[in-house]
């Protein structure tokens, strides 16, 4: 009996700037290998900052840019419909409500819309502004036509089932790490010399927080939990990794919290692994969108021990007490409160080591793509995994 052809998945993303959500979708494409499922990317808007992380040669159907330049533009939607038809693509995947409003448009207006299936993976728990909640509002019917939602943590899902979100199907499906990349192996001299070329000594407390600079990821909390400790003597700094629109707003509020001497920020970099292996601790301060951070579970891998805002998942990835610290949103008193715990390097020491164990065993890559080539070959009558 003759083979089925593979099962084109086409995966429609917003672009590949730099986020959680677009390192999900770069890290699925690069281990997707099952014979049965082949791949293509459509971006929305031109942004390849991820491009280089991308391994191209796994693209079947290569990248195509639909050239959005804003909003919802009928011209895209048609461009997207003909493309569909033209490839002859069986599943489109799209990564968040952006890229949905588009796939279920272009869906309805080929001629494949009886065969093709259309799934959508969302990656936000709680919407980061008022547009936002009434996007999500009107984005309920979209969600009904879809034949998979998966969520990306059972937070998540308990959410917004709980708002009543519906697809034909849903799942949930954990965002996964390379473990193995994700590996500390800087020498205590290498951290030594990169904490000195920051202006830090050996007892010096370095705190990091890796993430674009929007308003949702709330670097302003850190700055002011910060803050408190230095004013009780501890000798506290933070680490910023990352760029973003809203750096110099940080930096103002650096300045105004008399914290100059005791915050850097890198700026966006490349490879953040040996940033982050010279911290002592790493945090996620975010009160939005947040839901399944993938630079907390690269941090854990490189055990460090995590302070995280208690939304989205992010008690299915900290055990408070265990390997990292869980505090409420906003409350920048109790975030305070975890990090000046974490100041202790042997309970830090034994939490990082907890945090790498429980990526290693739960969050690996290889678990993720799993889940997604069943999930994925599991929507066509007659092919499942071999």
């Amino acid at each position: 009996m003759p083979m089925p052809a593979p099962v084109h998945v086409a995966f429609l993303v917003n672009s590949l700037c730099v986020g959680g959500a677009e390192k999900q979708v770069v890290s699925l494409l690069n281990g997707l290998r099952h014979p049965g499922l082949e791949t293509s990317l459509l971006s929305l808007k031109r942004d390849d900052a991820l491009l280089p992380q991308l391994d191209t040669a796994r693209l079947a159907r290569g990248l195509t840019h639909l050239g959005v330049t804003r909003g919802l533009e009928w011209g895209a939607v048609r461009r997207l419909a003909r493309h569909l038809d033209a490839q002859a693509v069986d599943v489109l995947l799209c990564t968040n409500m952006y890229a949905l409003a588009y796939g279920a448009l272009a869906r309805w207006l080929s001629r494949r819309r009886r065969r093709l299936r259309l799934v959508e993976v969302y990656h936000t728990t709680l919407p980061g502004s008022a547009k936002d909640a009434l996007q999500m509002r009107l984005a309920g019917p979209l969600v009904a036509q879809a034949d998979l939602l998966v969520y990306v943590c059972q937070g998540q899902a308990a959410h917004w089932r709980a708002q009543g979100l519906r697809a034909r199907q849903e799942t949930v499906i954990h965002n996964g790490i390379d473990v193995g990349h994700y590996t500390d192996r800087w020498t205590a001299p290498q951290k030594t010399a990169l904490r000195q070329g920051l202006g830090l000594g050996a007892q010096d407390y370095l705190v990091g927080l890796c993430a674009v600079m929007r308003p949702e990821k709330a670097h302003g909390d850190l700055l002011q939990a910060l803050a408190r400790l230095a004013r009780e003597g501890l000798r506290v700094h933070a680490l910023l990794i990352g760029d973003g629109p809203e750096r110099a707003l940080v930096e103002r509020q650096i300045d105004s919290l008399g914290l100059r001497g005791r915050v850097r920020i890198t700026g966006q970099v490349d490879d953040v692994r040996p940033l982050v292996a010279a911290c002592d601790a790493m945090v996620i301060a975010s009160r939005t969108v947040e839901t399944f951070s993938i630079a907390a579970l690269e941090a854990m891998a490189l055990a460090r021990p995590m302070v995280m805002s208690d939304i989205g998942g992010a008690r299915e990835q900290v055990g408070h007490g265990d390997n990292g610290l869980i505090f409420p949103p906003g409350n920048i008193a109790a975030l305070a409160d975890q990090l000046r715990r974490l100041a202790e390097p042997r309970l830090r020491r034994r939490m990082g080591e907890r945090a790498r164990e429980r990526v290693t065993r739960e969050f690996d890559i290889g678990r993720m793509v799993r889940r997604y080539e069943e999930a994925l070959l599991g929507l066509q009558p007659g092919r499942r995994p071999a």
